[in-house]
């Protein structure tokens, strides 16, 4: 009879288990089979793509006269997307303007004696351009209305020059085939020795030298395509390579069949233009313009991260089972997206810290304490994370001893701790701004009530069982937070989660099974291999 009701009992988790695989694992992955295989998803669309944060900081000061100030911003066209503009002006009144060469940007004041602080912020995702170059394409005199006005010379761009006739004869062959003479073009103008741009460098003066940077060769490209009777033009622009840098960048599109394509003589792009490649502004211009009789200085910070691709973003809206719908809501009301993606991301540090307690056997402050400190460290980034919430811990933890001694009921305790985490988290981030350290001010962030509760929990513990098991107890709290980090904070993961929502399914099967974990979790292995190898 006992062993009836043990293979009883045993049938019954088969039969549970078999349903928590269909339901739970079966069902989402067939769901995702169907979507790769009927409704066009691929994992090009799915995976996320890089973006940069670029802010432009401009620093100025007038002595008495008009100050004015213009550059070039980007504009979204079919292969770059700008999004998140914002910016501050300071006493500059600040207008935007159209031009046949782009979006220009302009800052004035009448009698400036200020010292004028300027800032515009964008992030730019971008796509990389490749073009596959019809070889039997041949040099026509008949072009589009405007387009004659790029086979002209100008100040820079010689054609007629003597120089220009003479180096046009010596590396361009005698042909119509338009892919042979801008491979020649090309081959001739990348052999040039490289140079650091230290300003404007023309078309002659490039091929004086034999050497020349960015504008230069770019300059006496232009040139030596329309000595061939063939459209060209320069592109001015940034390199997005994370960093702080002052150094802007200029390329060259060619007319070819209807199309402009781009070229770099500097780094070696043939008919292509890379990802992180911004454009600013056509025909040969400056990026800057300014009053003569003020200080001027500029500097662009770029900051590279991952994000779900937004073309395919909205793709999704034309098919079904996906967070497209939840996104969009979010955007109506106004509620920032980070707060969708947390909200996506929720349960997935969840079941990372499951895991880790249930599984391996790491146990932690809190149960969900380590995916709220990765939620709250998506702002200051990890290290400035850690650092608050060690501070914070550290500090309020240590007030439970004072509060102990005067012997507190538990509610007003807990309420003076409360405060004290109030004003750790305003000096920590008055600090922080006072001596440039921007991200550590975020850990304000951090979820107030939850570190309130922790810091007591650490003061207990520490009074109960010694600051060494303490201390232990909280290292593997921050363990299982750096972990929970990167999977939360992953680009990969937001996209995935938001194009297949079954995976939620999957995250919850796979907690009923770790709910019904009864085995030996890693970390006791080494107790009890004496036991296991006796066996």
């Amino acid at each position: 009879m006992k062993k009836q009701n043990s293979l009883n009992f045993e049938n019954y988790f088969s039969v549970l288990n078999l349903g928590i695989f269909v339901v739970f694992i079966l069902v989402p992955l067939v769901f995702i089979g169907l979507k790769f295989g009927k409704l066009g998803y691929t994992f090009t669309k799915i995976l996320p793509r890089s973006s940069y944060e670029v802010i432009l900081n401009i620093d100025a000061e007038g002595f008495g006269d008009n100050l004015k100030i213009s550059t070039f911003l980007p504009a979204t066209d079919d292969r770059q997307k700008i999004f998140n503009e914002s910016g501050t002006s300071g006493t500059l009144d600040f207008t935007i303007e159209m031009s046949e060469n782009g979006r220009i940007a302009n800052w004035k004041s009448n009698q400036s004696n200020n010292k004028e602080t300027i800032s515009y912020n964008f992030t730019f995702i971008g796509q990389a351009l490749k073009y596959n170059l019809d070889t039997n394409t041949l040099v026509s005199g008949v072009y589009p209305p405007g387009i004659s006005t790029y086979l002209e010379a100008t100040e820079n761009i010689q054609v007629n020059h003597p120089i220009i006739d003479e180096k046009f004869r010596q590396y361009i062959p005698e042909t119509n085939n338009v892919y042979s003479i801008l491979q020649s073009i090309y081959n001739y103008t990348t052999s040039l020795n490289p140079r650091p741009f230290k300003g404007l460098t023309d078309a002659v003066t490039a091929a004086k030298l034999d050497e020349a940077s960015c504008n230069g060769k770019s300059r006496l490209f232009v040139a030596l395509s329309r000595k061939a009777k063939i459209p060209a033009r320069l592109v001015g622009g940034l390199i997005l390579d994370p960093g702080t840098k002052k150094t802007s960048h200029q390329w060259v599109e060619v007319f070819i069949n209807g199309y402009w394509i781009p070229f770099d003589a500097l780094n070696k792009h043939f008919a292509y233009l890379p990802s992180n490649y911004l454009k600013l502004y056509i025909n040969d211009n400056y990026l800057f313009s300014h009053s003569s009789n003020i200080n001027f200085n500029y500097s662009y910070t770029i900051k590279e991260r991952m994000v779900a691709n937004p073309g395919f973003i909205t793709e999704l809206k034309d098919t079904p089972f996906n967070a497209y719908d939840v996104w969009q809501a979010f955007e109506k009301m106004g509620i920032p997206l980070g707060l969708l993606k947390i909200i996506l991301m929720l349960p997935l540090g969840a079941l990372i810290v499951a895991i880790f307690r249930n599984v391996i056997g790491i146990q932690t402050f809190g149960i969900f304490l380590p995916a709220l400190i990765a939620i709250a460290s998506r702002e200051t980034g990890l290290l400035y994370g850690i650092i608050g919430f060690m501070l914070i811990i550290g500090v309020v933890g240590m007030l439970h001893f004072p509060l102990e001694r005067l012997g507190l009921l538990y509610v007003p305790k807990m309420a003076i701790q409360l405060i004290m985490v109030v004003f750790m988290f305003l000096f920590t981030a008055i600090i922080a701004m006072k001596i440039g350290l921007y991200k550590l001010s975020y850990v304000t962030l951090f979820p107030i009530v939850i570190l309130t509760v922790t810091a007591e929990r650490f003061g207990r513990k520490v009074s109960e069982e010694g600051l060494k098991d303490s201390l232990i107890l909280l290292f593997h709290t921050l363990i299982v937070s750096v972990c929970a980090y990167f999977v939360m904070n992953s680009a990969t993961m937001e996209a995935l989660f938001l194009a297949f929502p079954e995976l939620f399914l999957v995250i919850l099967g796979i907690n009923l099974w770790l709910g019904r974990w009864i085995g030996i979790r890693l970390i006791e292995y080494r107790r009890f291999k004496w036991l296991i190898l006796s066996k």
